[in-house]
């Protein structure tokens, strides 16, 4: 073959390693890229921007200790660090804000309790000027007393028109005596003041003047009048009444400057655009040296730790795996050229989503993340696969090894790499954003495998000669040593024992389901950041200060129709510890009926209520909060809502659509090559076993787990595991002999590739484990013990026991034949 392609391929290693150093800077941390209106948080923040004309911002938090006038400085010189539509609100800034807007939705309420108390102010007017009238006309006043209640006991008798009218009233009314005289005489006189007097007490002159000329308990009298109870300040001025009213209700929010002051610390908030670049927030963040939380600055913290992560997790995954190769290999120059394969196959495959970049694919950090360990564990086990075939064809002497050797593992390693390539196919038609995100990495990622680790070692060991390939040793590394006799050993005790392996990993697997349907997830920020980081300081502090976050509700329809839903919603909230703002409910004040107040949050037949949650955005209980309203049916958006639609919808889809599909397509498409609906079927199964058995010992090991890491665990065994059963499979086909022959020669055959491939791919997976961040470990002890338990349980033992039980069935509807 000559130097030229393995030349080739070290030019390659050497421009393509810039991409791999500055791929960290493309990552994007943040949900947004992956919300479509097919959530109903998206959908919700459309028609805020749409009918209710919201601006799209987030808000950075920020406590700061010392003088609040160094402390305001500092933050405006450090804003330039921001997009220019940011903006500082200090403390104080923001309740004036807030009361604003509070006092510009009270007055509705306040006209609306005005114009209520209006006919009444006019009625008290008129009594004070009547209240003259009869003080200076007062005989006619006395005239009027004497025929409303003298006449009705017979006192007192007049002929006047008055008089004769008075008597029709009176006498046609029913009711008691005094009822009859007092409401005869408002119809003849219509004069109020009549109601201050009785049988008892009205001929008396000079205490009736004494009466009438001291009087002023208007409430009284128009108590009497209109059956309403109003104070006497009301009836003077009305509007002020009323502003008083409504201001001393709805303003129990409970926000005072003690929301942003407690001792020495201040709380600043900064408005920024939701889309702002979190490298800027992380330089402005550096630059004050205070204590940050929010929305965005989870992410920019989560983008820093990731970055330091990611150099650690390289370094951390090359030195494991090399170690291991030295205690399995023993041997420099093959170990040198493994590592260097896999090198390759990193660089190859973070060019490729480097590319993708241009086609408006954007790299999600935990696609970025996951890369290096499936990219070096893959290529590096293909790659041993390939070495041990070669040394193998060495070791008996045939002409030409490297091409039988590049013959037979690259009929191997295409057939396993396009199984974990379809494997991953799913992601790709997954209605999910964020998983289609994922896919796309995990399909690139095992397909940049298959260079290096069929061509690159090919062409290496074409110029590399055997002695080398020894050294230190003066043997080659051998294809058998005491690993083989060991797996030998195991796999035929499994098939002596096969009902007993079989009922014992059936009990594992109900075990492990048991522990799957019971364990809890959770999208706390905390699995994302480092354990020290300010971020979660800052969210522990903001409880302190002003800890709400903001959900807005959107009810289809006219509010008045839909009053009594929005009041249950209000009253709900504020049963809550949280506060309202919307048409049946200011602050903590609700309202009972609908209001001049109630067509203000009404806008293209949607009515919104904003509801203040007394807890940070992201925390457990924000996110606990948002999740209850969306199950009882409401259209939510805001950060938590938001984040609680990209948790639902994609761990939804994944085991409902994704995970099926990826069992379906890999069932097919073995069952296809393989000419076998029993073998694709039985190796569906297993791996099911092991991803059941790797979250298992996540839940167990780690209690509550981020989210993700379950759906990582399933998604990396069905596809990688593949590996290892399809080593095995080939390995039968090429076997003589009787079915249990063939099963423990192929399991003894390829057990040290087996063996050494998951060490390695376990190994390239724990490196995960040095991360800060609590979702990386997860993943890392997971995947590693999960493969750990696949290599050295499920291979060499059920699946030899659960293939003798099977012997000529394993192969149906075909019998076995010879590759």
């Amino acid at each position: 073959m000559g130097k030229s392609p393995f030349i080739m391929f070290l030019v390659i290693a050497i421009i393509l390693s810039p991409i791999v150093l500055m791929i960290q800077n493309n990552f994007v941390y943040s949900d947004s890229p992956f919300l479509t209106p097919q959530y109903s948080s998206v959908r919700v923040d459309q028609i805020l921007v749409k009918d209710f004309n919201y601006s799209s911002n987030d808000n950075i938090y920020i406590i700061a200790s010392g003088n609040y006038s160094q402390i305001l400085d500092k933050l405006n010189n450090s804003l330039h660090y921001l997009s220019p539509d940011s903006k500082l609100i200090t403390p104080y800034e923001y309740l004036k804000m807030f009361n604003e807007t509070l006092q510009n939705y009270s007055k509705p309420l306040i006209e609306e309790i005005y114009n209520k108390i209006l006919p009444l102010h006019y009625l008290y007017g008129n009594l004070t000027f009547e209240k003259l009238i009869i003080l200076s006309n007062f005989t006619y006043f006395m005239y009027q007393l004497n025929v409303s209640y003298g006449i009705p006991q017979g006192k007192f008798n007049s002929s006047s028109t008055q008089a004769v009218l008075f008597k029709q009233i009176f006498f046609a009314q029913p009711g008691s005596l005094l009822e009859k005289a007092r409401n005869a005489s408002l119809y003849v006189f219509r004069d109020p003041f009549i109601l201050l007097f009785s049988f008892m007490n009205y001929s008396n002159t000079s205490l009736a003047y004494r009466t009438i000329m001291n009087f002023s308990n208007y409430s009284y009298l128009i108590y009497l009048l209109t059956g309403k109870s109003i104070p006497e300040v009301a009836l003077e001025n009305p509007y002020v009444y009323s502003e008083k009213l409504v201001y001393s209700k709805v303003n129990t929010s409970g926000l005072s400057i003690s929301n942003f002051h407690k001792g020495d610390q201040w709380l600043f908030i900064v408005q920024v655009p939701s889309n702002e670049s979190l490298q800027n927030i992380e330089n402005f963040i550096s630059s004050i040296n205070y204590t940050v939380t929010g929305h965005l600055p989870v992410y920019a913290d989560s983008a820093s730790t990731t970055e330091s992560d990611l150099r650690v997790i390289d370094i951390v995954t090359i030195l494991l795996v090399a170690i291991l190769l030295s205690v399995l290999i023993r041997a420099l120059v093959p170990i040198i050229l493994l590592i260097i394969s896999a090198v390759i196959g990193l660089e190859i495959a973070y060019t490729a989503l480097y590319i993708s970049t241009f086609l408006g694919y954007s790299i999600y950090y935990i696609s970025g993340l996951v890369i290096p360990p499936i990219v070096f564990g893959i290529t590096i086990d293909y790659s041993v696969l390939f070495l041990y075939r070669y040394f193998e064809e060495v070791s008996k002497g045939s002409t030409f090894p490297l091409d039988k050797a590049y013959r037979n593992a690259r009929r191997a390693i295409l057939f396993s790499g396009l199984s974990i390539g379809l494997g991953f196919l799913s992601f790709l038609i997954s209605p999910s954003p964020l998983l289609k995100n994922i896919g796309i990495a995990l399909v690139i990622a095992s397909l940049s495998a298959l260079i290096p680790s069929i061509l690159f070692m090919k062409s290496s060991l074409s110029v590399v000669s055997i002695k080398y390939l020894k050294f230190p040793r003066k043997q080659l590394p051998s294809s058998i040593d005491i690993r083989q006799q060991y797996l030998s050993k195991v796999s035929r005790k499994s098939i002596n024992y096969r009902y007993i392996v079989l009922a014992s990993m059936i009990l594992i697997a109900i075990f492990s389901y048991f522990v799957f349907i019971h364990g809890s997830t959770n999208g706390d920020i905390s699995e994302i950041v480092s354990p020290n980081s300010k971020v979660l300081v800052g969210e522990k502090e903001l409880n302190n200060f002003f800890n709400y976050s903001v959900d807005y509700v959107i009810i289809r329809g006219n509010p008045n129709q839909s009053y009594s839903q929005i009041y249950s919603l209000s009253k709900y909230v504020i049963d809550k510890g949280g506060f309202v703002i919307g048409p049946a409910g200011i602050g903590r004040t609700l309202l009972n009926t609908t209001t001049e107040l109630t067509n203000f949050f009404f806008a293209g037949n949607y009515t919104l209520v904003e509801i203040y949650i007394s807890s940070p955005v992201f925390s457990n209980q924000a996110i606990n909060f948002t999740e209850n309203l969306i199950k009882m049916g409401y259209l939510v958006g805001g950060a938590n809502a938001e984040r609680v639609d990209i948790i639902d919808n994609t761990v939804s889809i994944y085991y409902s659509f994704v995970l099926p599909v990826t069992i379906l397509i890999i069932t097919l498409y073995l069952g296809l090559v393989l000419g076998s609906i029993i073998v694709p079927i039985r190796l569906s199964l297993t791996l099911l076993l092991s991803s059941l058995f790797g979250v298992a010992l996540l839940h167990i090991i780690f209690g509550s787990v981020y989210w993700l890491s379950p759906l990582i665990v399933f998604a990396i065994m069905y596809s990688l595991g593949i590996d290892y059963d399809m080593f095995i499979i080939v390995r039968i086909l090429e076997e003589e002999g009787n079915e249990e022959e063939r099963i423990v020669k192929s399991v003894e055959s390829t057990g040290l590739a087996v063996t050494a491939a998951g060490l390695i791919l376990a190994g390239a997976f724990m490196s995960l484990v040095v991360s800060n961040m609590r979702f990386l470990q997860e993943i890392g002890l997971a995947v590693g013990l999960t493969i750990l338990f696949d290599t050295f349980i499920v291979r060499p033992i059920l699946v030899p026991a659960v293939m003798s039980i099977l012997k000529k069935y394993n192969w149906w509807p075909k019998t076995k034949t010879k590759s």
